[in-house]
Order: structure tokens, then sequence, then C-alpha cells
């Protein structure tokens, strides 16, 4: 099938043409963009106030190998604390750390929950030799402040009395209790309201573009040479001044 150049030349014109008339055309209806922008942004600043503040509560305690022997008694102790960091989320430690927090209504699956979930982690935990953690974090986020520092102290107990008995060593202890949690935003509020501008910035463009690219509505000389149906008719050549 032989192609004519001419042709596609000439569909690339006609995109081209559509384009800068749908740009023309969104100029023309920018209110329109600037309205629903507009509300988009009032929808998100609504829902950040029917959402309300969330704010997750956090605290972290210290845990470290203290051996005092040998360079190789040190150095196993470091290795003994980062291998088995695994173990945080085991039954034996999360009912030892309960047992230490009466009247909390906490459960040792509870405890697990939350480990799994990453609510309470340990920090600075490695495997690799060339990258071992001499000091580990013990990290407790919650979304109340009333139990977490002391979940954090008892979680982090729980643990070095665990690896000590199961190792039959006194390698492990905690460096820095917890005595103080910090309160931070869950919700990026700032960011959302801009994100709800921005979803109706791109709606309001997006729709008027592709409407005003595929209209049928002729609004550039260009367009009428492109399309000949729509020239009706010629206006005759004149030269008498009409009186």
């Amino acid at each position: 099938m032989k192609v004519d150049v001419n042709e596609l030349e000439m569909a690339d014109y006609d995109i081209l043409e559509n384009v800068k008339v749908a740009f023309y055309r969104l100029w023309k209806m920018k209110f329109v963009v600037f309205l629903v922008t507009l509300i988009g942004l009032l929808v998100a600043y609504i829902y950040v106030l029917t959402v309300g503040e969330r704010l997750n509560y956090s605290s972290s305690a210290t845990i470290f190998s203290a051996v005092y022997g040998s360079y190789q008694d040190s150095t196993n102790g470091v290795t003994v604390m980062n291998n088995y960091a695994g173990l945080l989320n085991s039954s034996r430690v999360c009912e030892r750390a309960v047992a230490m927090l009466e009247d909390t209504g906490l459960s040792a699956e509870m405890l697990q929950g939350m480990v799994n979930s990453n609510k309470i982690f340990l920090n600075g935990a490695s495997t690799t030799s060339k990258s071992y953690g001499y000091e580990l974090t013990l990290v407790t986020t919650m979304e109340t402040p009333d139990n977490v520092v002391a979940v954090t102290n008892a979680m982090a107990k729980a643990f070095t009395q665990e690896i000590n008995d199961l190792l039959g060593t006194s390698s492990l202890q905690i460096l820095d209790e917890a005595k103080r949690y910090t309160a931070y935003s869950v919700m990026n509020y700032k960011l959302i309201i801009l994100l709800g501008g921005a979803v109706g910035f791109v709606l309001a463009f997006g729709i008027l573009f592709i409407k005003e690219f595929f209209s049928t509505r002729v609004y550039s000389v260009m367009q009428c040479e492109m399309k000949k149906e729509n020239i009706l008719g010629l206006i005759p050549y004149y030269t008498q001044e009409r009186r």
C-alpha cells in the first residue's frame, strides 16, 4: 500500500493545530480550572477537619553488650546481641514483658502483633559481621501515650533477660531506659490539602483539554482550511463604495 507523505504531514499538522486550539480554549476557560482547583482544596481541607489530628507516640530504650573480658568475649557478646534480635517477637519475650506490665490490659499476643506490625522493633541490628551494631535501640510506637514508656522498658528488659538466660550469660544490659515519649502527627495535613488542589487542577485541565481537542467546533482559520466543508461560501470582492 502506497503511503502519501503529504497526507501524513497534513495529519500531523491537524493534530498540532488542535493542540494549539485546545490550549487556547483552556486559557479562555481558566476560571473553570481555577474553580475546580479551589473545590479540590476545599474538599481536602474539609476532610482534614473531619478526620482531625491523629498523633502517634514513640519512646526508645538502648541495649548494649557489656562483656568485661577479652576482646573475643566482647566480640561474641556483640554477635549474640545482633544474631538473636529476631527473637523479639517470640512468645517467651512477650510473656516476660506482660508479667512486668500490670494493669495495662496488654497480652503477649498483643505485643507480638505490635512487633510483627513494626510498632515495636530493634533498630541497628545486623547479621553481617561487617555492619554489626554495638548498640541496639528498641523503639515502641503507640496511638496512646498511656503505656508507651512502660511497654518500651518492659520489652527491652524481657529481651535482654531472655537472651541472657538462653545463652547462660549476662552480656546484654539496658544502657538507657525510656523516660519520656515524643508525639508526632500521623498525617501531613499541608500535603493532603495540596494534593487535593493538584487533583482538582489535573482533572479540570485534563477533561477540558480532551473535550476541546476532540471538539467538532472550529476556532481558528487553520482549522477551516483543514476542513474545506466548513467553508460555506466566499465573500465577493467589492470595490464600489457603499452609500
